[in-house]
């Protein structure tokens, strides 16, 4: 289950391989019994969507972790961004899509877009053209369809976009070269948090078998910490957006990310309660159902082979969406590789 949204990431650091896909509607299992509902996980019992909805009404972070390319995740990513708007909520929102050095584009573009008194353009037309200046269609994430429906949102409402995350080239550099071509600050932050062996070890075997036991042992630990490099990434886009909008009393940053990266055991909600342990938060993970898993905690072990809870504060179930078979793409790559 894991594996098909993570080998994205692979594919386009390693490969260099374009992750857009043909746009299509969730594959629907519509017998299965977890389809629709959503899980507390503390509570370890199922709740209402209305429930869950006016959860998200309180925290200062809300982080909504998706399988990218499943198109009913971005359906539900826009929902609960309407839901807060309706109630009069202005959250910015970050997106693990977005690079940083592209804000100074982003918020040229909310210059000339979020005026009060611009009715020149639609919000569908300013949305599609948002598209155009970030160049989507080369960047490597799933075809702008799955995606317009959270910007939309976003944009209808004009709410601050943040790029949240590194640049592609500045990841595969760290990969390849290590954390010194990062700058100090980074740096001191993976010594802070520097993983104890036990722990890196399970890490980078939870890598390896997110990415269908392929990856050279040697690409282990330079996978983790460009994960890691990304979590703090989105860790300190998010702490800056709070800051900046610190002078409103409901000051509060929805974030868009992969759900690796939103799981709370050691991603980003990890890293923000260790920079403020203070801070409200709340993870809500959209996850596909698998045809031979009926209890939302048989679903754990994908995330961690010791896990027994599922790690995030709710998950709300969703059908698969259709995709390739991402470990067959992989390994036709890996032997094309080894020919040369």
């Amino acid at each position: 289950m894991k594996k098909a949204y993570t080998l994205v990431l692979i594919l386009a650091l390693l490969l260099s391989l374009n992750a857009c896909q043909t746009f299509s509607p969730p594959y629907e299992i519509q017998t299965h019994r977890l389809i629709n509902k959503v899980w507390s996980v503390s509570e370890q019992q199922f709740i209402s969507k209305e429930t869950l909805q006016q959860k998200t009404l309180t925290p200062q972070v809300i982080l909504l972790g998706e399988t990218h390319d499943n198109a009913r995740h971005h359906q539900l990513q826009a929902q609960f961004i309407h839901y807060l708007t309706e109630n009069k909520h202005t959250p910015a929102v970050a997106f693990e899509m977005l690079n940083q050095n592209q804000q100074s584009i982003i918020d040229t573009f909310e210059a000339n877009h979020y005026s009060t008194g611009d009715n020149t353009q639609s919000a569908e037309k300013s949305t599609n053209l948002f598209a155009e200046k970030m160049n989507w269609q080369e960047s490597g994430w799933p075809e702008w369809p799955y995606y317009r429906p959270v910007f939309y949102q976003t944009i209808d409402n004009k709410l601050s976009i943040i790029a949240a995350n590194l640049d592609l080239k500045q990841v595969r550099k760290v990969i390849k070269e290590g954390s010194q071509t990062l700058s100090q600050e980074y740096q001191d932050l993976l010594k802070k948090y520097q993983y104890d062996e036990a722990l890196k070890k399970e890490l980078e075997q939870e890598v390896q078998s997110a990415h269908c036991d392929m990856l050279p042992e040697k690409m282990l630990s330079p996978m983790l910490l460009g994960q890691q490099t990304r979590d703090l990434a989105m860790t300190q886009a998010i702490q800056s957006a709070l800051l900046k909008n610190n002078t409103a009393t409901k000051a509060q940053v929805v974030l868009i990310a992969g759900s690796g990266h939103t799981r709370t055991d050691y991603g980003i909600p990890f890293y923000l309660h260790q920079e403020n342990p203070e801070l409200r938060l709340i993870s809500i993970a959209f996850v596909e159902v698998s045809e031979d898993e009926f209890k939302p905690d048989d679903y754990a072990k994908a995330w961690s082979k010791t896990a027994t809870q599922l790690p995030f504060d709710y998950v709300w179930f969703t059908a698969r969406s259709e995709r390739e078979d991402q470990c067959e793409k992989m390994k036709l790559h890996m032997q094309k590789k080894n020919k040369k």
